[in-house]
């Protein structure tokens, strides 16, 4: 594993450092390199060296026994203050606490006092070895709010992000209230709180419940939102997607149309952040000024939402700068811009930024190379990915429900001269306390997958994410994997962790103040509710030619489903192409489906490289690669046919089956 992070590494730096190159001939901004942020064409640093990290699991009440009524006895909590079945991360409250997600179990039958602390639930935990007044690092927040103080609500408190006066969290699609008091005051009673639903109302007449948000996010600026819409297929030749939204958080304290018809936020004047007369997704656009050529335009690409930059001016999602290779971006509201943070052929999903917008977190693969049998050869632009391959990716993050992310430490200036970022759950850089030893154990153990999401503290020295364990027939040889599971080492084999990793060397910052948002995106498409779900434009069918930034060509024909709502092959030829000037492609390639949105995607590739670095990338014939879309939805990777990619001399396969 060693030898290939290093010819990783060797392949990142040197694709990267072309790059610069040849953006710095172009010229600084968008035009220019964009593996490098936005108005940084010159004066970039050195990287940074690896900085001392500790780590340590943080407490959570005991597991419970069962699921049974009345198996957290005082036997196993003698404090009553309930027994759980797992956990999940929020965000940091102060610099000292963090928001977590507890899923209690075993509690006894009401009246008991300890009756309140059953389902999932808002609580947080004490840093440092603190407690709260009744002797425990954590206390639940949510368990004993009285029903009409919570009418409404969901009974679901991931992710949680709190405002910042102290007194309002978003967690779930819920804000939780404790109005006068801060969430931390002993005033911050059960009774003082209030659970209010967030409401995206979707019908023309404001009837019915909310529409259905995926990561809802809250903005730095503490009164805008963004979310994720799922685009469901209407018809069998309409693809699965989703949409960012942007939108107003604005409470209503007496609704009088929609559903709940009590206290609750309504969110307003929304934009999509997506632009309705360009092909979505995607940086290619048909040359208006001669549309028998492609041209790139590095702006209005998304993708999926993900968060937003520290001071909230962008927001945050995935996108494919190289071919099949989803990197984190960063889509500036005013302007729309588009930069790209990172580069790495490894994928990337979850990421988070730190206050003052000078670092990020990514939950990524990068420490292996899961991956390169389908995105690790340099230098081709993503044309195929005009047509939708997630199934092929969803191949190298996990195994059934197994994650493989790890969490990565990564500077605003991204990948560069060696550098890729820093690995932060490793014993290499600084103390690991762990509440037992041995495989299932460690706080650097492979074996646990790290999940969305991860956070900074306001000051930027702490990080907090968590973990699950795999169940044993996600390991082993079976499904590819040489490591077997043993049982977990948590108390009561819990399989899941809350862990805190401390930048020791850092000195706390002041975050910076942020600069309230408008209300409506330009280059966005405003949403009115009751408007359809938008058929997103694509590059019609035609034949076309993109030419590398440095020298060559790419060939490109591509085809329409029969009803012309989506695409149904691309394939392309490469004479001579090169974006960076030092790694030339040739070859050819495809993707196609049955013409459905449904349909199993097959693959053929027969390209070359040479130049700085030397390799090809094939797959078998005459039936090509071929994977199902539903293995996104299914993680079930069983595809048909084999893709390799050969670069500088190493064979990269796909996965095995699972």
């Amino acid at each position: 594993m060693a030898q290939a992070r290093g010819q990783h590494l060797r392949w990142l730096v040197g694709v990267l450092a072309a790059a610069l190159l040849f953006g710095a001939c172009e010229g600084s901004g968008s035009s220019g390199d964009p593996a490098r942020p936005s108005g940084q064409a010159v004066g970039i640093p050195a990287p940074p060296k690896p900085e001392p990290i500790d780590l340590v699991e943080l407490p959570v009440p005991p597991t419970a026994p069962s699921a049974d009524e009345g198996s957290c006895t005082p036997a196993v909590n003698p404090r009553g203050t309930g027994c759980i079945a797992s956990v999940s991360a929020g965000n940091f409250l102060d610099n000292d606490t963090v928001l977590a997600t507890f899923t209690y179990a075993g509690a006894p039958a009401a009246p008991a006092p300890a009756s309140i602390y059953t389902g999932s639930q808002l609580a947080m935990i004490k840093t440092g070895g603190v407690t709260f007044p009744g002797g425990d690092a954590w206390k639940c927040i949510t368990c004993g709010i009285p029903a009409e103080n919570r009418a409404g609500a969901s009974s679901q408190f991931d992710w949680a992000q709190p405002f910042r006066n102290g007194s309002r969290i978003l967690a779930g699609n819920n804000i939780v209230d404790c109005g006068q008091h801060r969430i931390l005051d002993p005033g911050c009673t059960p009774e003082a709180l209030h659970v209010y639903p967030v409401r995206w109302g979707t019908t023309a007449d404001e009837s019915g419940g909310s529409g259905m948000m995926i990561g809802l996010k809250l903005n730095p600026d503490n009164v805008h939102v963004g979310w994720n819409r799922v685009i469901f297929p209407a018809t069998a030749d309409d693809m699965f997607g989703e949409l960012a939204y942007y939108g107003t958080l604005t409470f209503n304290p007496n609704p009088s149309t929609g559903e709940p018809r009590t206290p609750r936020y309504d969110i307003t004047n929304i934009t999509g952040l997506y632009s309705s007369d360009e092909p979505f997704g995607t940086f290619l656009r048909v040359d208006p000024a001669n549309p028998a050529q492609l041209v790139r335009k590095q702006a209005h690409t998304l993708g999926e939402f993900k968060g937003w930059t520290g001071d909230g001016q962008s927001a945050l999602g995935i996108a494919n700068f190289q071919s099949a290779n989803l990197d984190h971006v960063a889509t500036n509201l005013t302007t729309g811009e588009t930069r790209r943070i990172d580069g790495d052929p490894g994928y990337s999903d979850p990421i988070s930024s730190s206050a003052d917008g000078k670092w990020s977190l990514e939950m990524d693969v990068r420490y292996q190379d899961r991956f390169y049998f389908l995105t690790g050869l340099p230098g081709v632009p993503p044309i195929t990915d005009l047509l939708p391959t997630g199934a092929a990716i969803s191949a190298g993050y996990n195994i059934h429900d197994r994650r493989l992310f790890q969490p990565f430490l990564i500077d605003q200036y991204g990948p560069r001269d060696g550098y890729n970022g820093q690995q932060i759950n490793t014993c290499r850089t600084g103390s690991c306390s762990t509440l037992a030893a041995g495989p299932g154990s460690g706080a650097d153990d492979p074996l646990w997958g790290s999940r969305a999401d991860s956070a900074f503290s306001p000051d930027g020295t702490k990080i907090t994410y968590w973990q699950a364990y795999p169940s044993a027939e996600n390991c082993g040889p079976a499904v590819g994997d040489p490591a077997t599971c043993p049982p977990s080492s948590e108390p009561g084999g819990r399989t899941s962790r809350l862990m805190l990793a401390e930048l020791t060397s850092r000195t706390p910052q002041k975050p910076p103040a942020v600069s309230p948002l408008p209300d409506t995106i330009p280059w966005g498409t405003p949403y009115q509710a009751g408007d359809p779900a938008p058929a997103l434009p694509h590059i019609p069918a035609g034949d076309y030619t993109l030419k590398g930034k440095a020298s060559g060509r790419a060939a490109v024909k591509i085809a329409e489903n029969a009803t012309k709502t989506g695409l149904a092959s691309i394939s392309v030829t490469y004479t001579d192409f090169s974006d960076d000037g030092v790694n030339t492609v040739n070859g050819t390639e495809s993707v196609q489906n049955a013409g459905t949105g449904g349909s199993d995607i097959t693959f053929h590739a027969n390209l070359t490289l040479t130049g700085q670095h030397t390799g090809t990338k094939r797959t078998s014939e005459p039936g090509g690669y071929t994977v199902s879309p539903r293995s996104v939805i299914t993680n079930i990777y069983k595809p048909t046919g084999t893709m390799t990619t050969v670069l500088d001399g190493r064979a990269y396969h796909q996965p095995k089956p699972y």
